[in-house]
């Protein structure tokens, strides 16, 4: 069953960032009544309480009264199915206004992250670096003072690591604190030329490491992203999330505003047809690269996942480098990533590019969990700090 959506309603976008990794293209925008011949037709395969995630572009171009409209028809879809499907979204947010209030809190119940990077060298409104700036934290303290609490997505090059620790001071000392994310910049879409600015392995573990230090020593009210994801695994959590889980096939799925379907939306922002599994609005499914099948409407979610594109997939499960199986933290990495081993020219069965990355921060957090040092910040996310020293305990006296 689909535990995640990402659904992109359009790629238009009202700001221009140099590495985006899927750009505006020609295909508009969704309409509701496109939005229900999607649902109708994938939700049988979606999960209980699956999340459906509205990205981009930026989604918040549709405007309030799309998003009330699809989560009407949500609710009545859950209520009759005794189903918890959930709204997230993921926007710039530099449309945020009262009017987008009940949307945020009726809608995507708070569920909303958000996106800027310290750099501020790739992100531009109307062409300038500043004003985009200027109306992000100007929107930002606007929905912070509405009483929610987004996470900052930001993305690091080699050149802006050293920015990280910026960002956090920055929530650190705000009145109203926001969770953060801090990812690695990868080559795709605008960036997939020029890179500008990707990332060494070793300067991202590094840079990660740096701020779970400080976050151990602050225990702050704010989650750091993936820190306390890896944390959780590390001590016992589910490996259901990306991107550290191999079966991931059948589990997520990215839907593109022409309705082309793939793995998930960083599959599609390769841009690559061998990666489609067919499209919703032809309800059509990919058969090989150049022969799309037309399938009854009724069989489309199950049909979807039967395409050559899935079935290499979900081959990921058990085709893994054999250092990957042998692994101190396999358990809690699984391999990484197929979309990024693809990416770098390793093949869906290939090493995960960022593997450098996660061994540093995971040698860092099992050791900080079994010298005591994290009891605080696990403390605080609801750990036992003396089980999660046994679990980690366990897991190291299994390898040795």
């Amino acid at each position: 069953m689909i535990n995640t959506i990402i659904a992109k309603p359009t790629k238009d976008c009202n700001a221009d960032c140099a590495y985006c990794s899927s750009p505006p293209d020609m295909d508009g925008h969704w309409t509701f009544e496109r939005f229900k011949t999607i649902f109708d037709l994938i939700s049988p395969k979606l999960a209980e309480s699956a999340v459906w995630i509205w990205h981009g572009g930026e989604p918040m171009l549709l405007g309030d009264k799309f998003y009330i409209q699809c989560w009407d028809y949500v609710k009545e879809y859950n209520a009759k199915e005794n189903k918890n499907i959930k709204f997230s979204m993921q926007s710039n947010i530099l449309l945020y206004s009262k009017k987008w209030k009940p949307v945020f809190r009726d809608v995507m119940k708070g569920s909303v992250s958000t996106s800027f990077d310290p750099d501020m060298t790739y992100r531009t409104l109307k062409g300038s670096t500043e004003k985009y700036a200027e109306q992000f934290y100007k929107k930002l303290d606007a929905v912070l003072n509405d009483g929610f609490n987004p996470m900052v997505v930001s993305t690091y090059s080699e050149e802006s690591a050293h920015l990280g620790m910026e960002l956090y001071e920055k929530s650190l000392n705000s009145e109203n604190q926001f969770h953060l994310r801090f990812n690695y910049r990868y080559p795709a879409g605008r960036a997939n030329n020029d890179g500008n600015g990707l990332i060494h392995p070793q300067t991202y573990g590094k840079m990660l490491i740096e701020l779970y230090d400080r976050w151990l020593k602050d225990t702050p009210s704010f989650s750091i992203t993936p820190l306390d994801q890896m944390l959780d695994l590390t001590v016992g959590g589910d490996n259901q999330r990306c991107p550290w889980i191999r079966g991931c096939n059948g589990k997520f799925l990215g839907i593109e505003p022409n309705g082309d379907l793939y793995n998930c939306a960083d599959f599609a922002d390769l841009k690559d047809e061998k990666f489609k599994f067919g499209n919703v609005f032809s309800t059509t499914v990919k058969n090989n690269v150049n022969f799309d099948i037309k399938v009854r409407k009724s069989d489309f979610a199950d049909k979807i996942f039967r395409s050559p594109a899935s079935r290499s997939h979900a081959r990921r499960v058990s085709k893994l480098p054999m250092d990957c199986k042998t692994c101190r933290h396999f358990h809690e990495c699984q391999g990484g990533c197929m979309r990024d081993a693809e990416l770098y020219n390793r093949g869906l069965g290939g090493k995960f590019f960022y593997c450098e990355s996660w061994m540093m921060v995971f040698d860092r957090i099992k050791e900080s969990v079994l010298s005591g040092e994290a009891d605080g910040i696990l403390v605080r996310l609801g750990y036992d700090p003396e089980h999660s020293k046994n679990v980690v305990s366990n897991k190291v006296g299994q390898i040795l």
